[in-house]
Parts: C-alpha cells; structure tokens; sequence
C-alpha cells in the first residue's frame, strides 16, 4: 500500500513539474514586442492623379455627307474604293461640272454609299472615314471625381495589351451626362493619345488624370503623419531601441519606443505620399505606424512581418495617405482627412 502511494505521489510531482515548465515556456513565448519602423524625409516630386478604366477607339470615325453646296448635283465618278487610305483634302468623288469632294480628314475609307451617276442631296452620305493611327481612349471615370477633371490635363495611359509601356496623353472632352449604374453615376472622358502607333482600337485602358504635381517638395509616406484635432504630426525617431532594416525600401529602421510629436503642416497628397510644407527637413527620421511582434516569431517569419508593416503603414514604405485613414485620437497611429 505504501509503494502505491509513493507511485502516485512521483505521479503528480512529474505531472505538476510539466505543467510549470509549459507555463512558463508559454509565458516566454507570448510576450509582445512593439515594433515601430521608421522612414526618412524625402525630397522631390508627386502628383495628384484620379483613375478610370476604358477602352481605344478611332479619334476620327464619321460619316462624309453632301452639303449644300454640292446639292442637286451628278456624280461623275467616285474616286475612291472601301480600304483606301486618304489624306485631308484628296479628292473622294467628281461632279459632272468639273467640281470635286474632298477628305476632310485623314483615315481609312471604311465604306462608300455613291456611284457614277447618283444625283445627290444634301446631307447624304457618301463615305465613312475611320483613322486607325489617331486614337482616343474613353475614360470612365466617377461622378465624385468628376469635378476635378478638366480638358487638357494631363494623362498617363496604359494599354493593358502592353503592360510596360505608358502612353501619353490630354483629356479632350468630358461627357455632360453620366450613365447610372447601381445607384453610381459615372462619365466617359475621351482622352487623346500624342502618339498611338501598333494600338488597335478596342484594346482596354486604364488612365491616370494628373490633376496637380509639386516637384522639388518635401514627402513622407502616408503612414508617418497622424491627425489630432489640433491638426497633423508626426513621430520623431526615438533614437533607442533601433535597429537596421536590410531590404525595405525607404524603412530606415526599426524602433521600439515612441519619439516625440512634432507638428508639420501638410499639402497635397496622393495614395502614396503626402507633401510637408513645414515642421521637418529632407532626411529626417519620423516614425511609422507601430506592430506588435511575439518573441516566438523566428527569422522565417521575416517575409509576412514586411508584409504586416506595409499594410499597417498605408500600402508599403512609400505609403498610403488615402489607403491609410484610420482615425485616432490621443497618441493615433494613422492619418485622416
């Protein structure tokens, strides 16, 4: 009976001894670390731009009819055939008074609807010229961001057929009614490409519409300037606790205790980027956004902590003003509009 005692007794001095060591390898384990990545003040250039989707078309496609002048008369002959190509002013038909019709613009003749011998009227079609090498892109772009569009801005293009390429561009026109759809209201906005060589039309776009650009400015990431209600600031670097960041972008560093705030006064902004106007100079060190880290996670994890900091900092080391707007008070840890 004794010996049974003494065998449980062993029983529960192993059973209590490793539960104490998990507990404690537990605790070890789950301890946080705080983790604030910081950036350096940048100097040069950003832009403000609103995006749309659409699709190339011909900048020139209609019709060519008889005007009133050349009512009433006989065609004589018809001096060009589906699939020519034509400059402006080439002669497209002769009357039988010896005057002529001319392309009053440069394309393709896609159709033609007249023969010898037609007496025509006025407003009557006799082609179609279409100019496959001078395109536009149609832009759709939302009602909200409508008002900030204006004809000859500035467009970058990229045709999705050519992913690597960017192509240039001015905005036109912009429609005067907008096309509902689940209860949003978009705009088509024709864009005019400078040079539109080895595209068809058809082929789908994204545009960017630049609405202001700043060169020669002081920029943060979006994740570094932080709202209160006395207006913007950001996180000095602390200065303890840093460590060297290898490999991420414009992240200098990493710290672990907050540094003082400083107030700066801010301009425009984009996805990306915010201007300073005052309050820091070029290669200051401010503070991003803070993260926690457990004392468990091992170099292996190092790729998704990179990660959990770009997410946390607006979209990436050059930030996100617009993607980062969460609003804090006190001692907040994202910006706001």
């Amino acid at each position: 009976m004794k010996k049974i005692w003494i065998l449980i007794l062993v029983v529960v001095v192993v059973i209590g001894g490793g539960a104490a060591y998990w507990l404690l390898t537990r605790d070890k384990s789950s301890e946080n670390t705080t983790m604030i990545p910081t950036t350096t003040v940048q100097k040069g250039t950003i832009s403000t731009d609103v995006s749309g989707s659409g699709s190339l078309s011909p900048a020139i496609d209609e019709d060519v009819t008889i005007g009133s002048d050349d009512a009433s008369k006989t065609i004589y002959s018809v001096d060009v055939s589906e699939n020519d190509k034509v400059s402006k002013g080439d002669k497209l038909l002769t009357f039988t008074d010896g005057t002529t019709l001319t392309a009053p613009e440069s394309g393709t003749i896609t159709s033609t609807s007249v023969y010898a011998g037609n007496r025509v009227n006025a407003g009557q079609k006799i082609a179609h010229i279409t100019n496959y090498n001078d395109l536009d892109t149609i832009l759709s772009i939302d009602e909200l961001d409508i008002p900030k569009i204006k004809t000859g801005q500035t467009v970058s293009v990229v045709v999705n057929a050519y992913p690597n390429k960017t192509f240039k561009g001015k905005v036109t026109s912009i429609a005067k009614e907008g096309t509902d759809s689940n209860g949003t209201s978009s705009f088509d906005v024709t864009v005019h490409l400078s040079k539109s060589s080895g595209l068809k039309p058809g082929m789908t776009t994204t545009g960017n519409i630049v609405l202001e650009k700043k060169s020669n400015i002081l920029y943060l990431p979006s994740g570094a300037v932080h709202q209160s209600t006395n207006g913007y600031f950001v996180y000095l670097s602390s200065n303890t606790g840093g460590t060297e960041s290898q490999g991420m972008g414009r992240f200098s560093g990493v710290e672990t205790k907050r540094g003082a705030q400083k107030t700066v006064t801010i301009g425009i902004h984009n996805d990306k980027y915010i201007e300073i106007k005052s309050g820091l100079e070029a290669g200051q060190t401010v503070q991003l956004n803070e993260i926690t880290r457990s004392s468990g996670t091992n170099s292996s994890n190092s790729q998704s902590q990179f990660q959990m900091m770009r997410s946390m900092n607006g979209g990436g080391f050059g930030g996100g003003y617009g993607g980062a707007r969460r609003m804090q008070n006190g001692n907040g840890g994202g910006t706001g509009q």
